[in-house]
């Protein structure tokens, strides 16, 4: 058999062909590489896509934390659209951006309205304070209606009650009591009445004192101003108390039933007028 032999030019031949085999296998195989690594059209598209939807998710999620930090601070509220199956629509720049300013906006009038509210009631405390200082109090009312009291004795006094004077005056010597069975000086008088008739005030006073006495039962003190002061005694179901200021004719009380010191004199009204602290006779006051 004839041995082969290669020459130089066979030699060159196989080393071309090997060189042209490898680079055919070099770019088969970073062909087949290259397609397994790299995403097709498709999934491209479905990346773009996923991209935009977490882009517009992402600005509706702060969209939405914006509004619903106004909405719980009771300013605004707002609510993104809907679709039929209950998920957001995307809004448009035009949307996000008016939904800015209107969120800019109620921060601004929240922060105005707290300003406001916070004038308002540091106005008021001040103003509160002022009239508690200026209003007077009950002892500056009382004081004032004691100092406007005056007693005219020209005016004179009306009859507390209608009925005769059954005990006199008399302080210059002593008079005769029937009950007591002795004689004793009188700083008063007593005027008959019956049993429960009215008694009004002589003159206009203010009240200084009302108690219950043995001798002359339940009374009442009145001031009439300039120094002089009535007292009614054998009262009942009186109808003024200390501190009342009192006016001309009003009823003070009723005529009770006569103490143990009146009861052969009958029922009747004790009336003492005193001029700074001293009896006078009242008879000569009565009009």
């Amino acid at each position: 058999m004839k041995r082969h032999k290669f020459t130089k030019w066979n030699k060159e031949k196989i080393s071309i062909y090997a060189s042209a085999a490898l680079v055919v296998c070099v770019c088969v195989v970073s062909g087949i590489y290259a397609n397994s690594q790299s995403p097709s059209k498709k999934q491209i598209i479905d990346i773009e896509s996923g991209q935009d939807e977490g882009s517009a998710e992402n600005i509706i999620g702060e969209e939405t934390e914006s509004v619903g930090g106004i909405a719980d601070s009771g300013q605004a509220e707002e609510t993104l659209p809907v679709t039929n199956n209950g998920q957001s629509n995307i809004p448009t720049d035009a949307q996000l951006a008016q939904n800015k300013a209107k969120a800019e906006a109620a921060d601004e009038a929240l922060s105005a309205d707290l300003t406001g509210d916070a004038e308002v009631a540091e106005t008021e405390i001040v103003e509160m304070d002022e009239e508690a200082l200026s209003v007077p109090t009950m002892t500056d009312n009382k004081s004032d209606e004691a100092a406007v009291l005056h007693f005219n004795g020209e005016d004179g006094l009306s009859w507390p009650v209608i009925g005769n004077v059954i005990m006199n005056y008399s302080m210059d010597e002593r008079i005769y009591f029937a009950t007591l069975n002795q004689y004793n000086y009188y700083p008063a008088v007593a005027i008959s009445a019956e049993e429960g008739a009215p008694v009004a005030a002589a003159a206009i006073g203010r009240v200084t004192k009302t108690g219950i006495n043995e001798e002359i039962g339940q009374y009442v003190i009145m001031d009439l101003g300039d120094g002089y002061e009535a007292t009614y005694g054998q009262l009942t179901e009186l109808t003024v108390e200390q501190g009342d200021k009192v006016s001309k004719g009003q009823i003070i009380g009723y005529v009770a039933a006569p103490t143990k010191y009146y009861s052969v004199e009958g029922t009747n009204l004790y009336f003492k007028l005193e001029q700074n602290g001293t009896s006078v006779n009242p008879v000569g006051y009565f009009k």
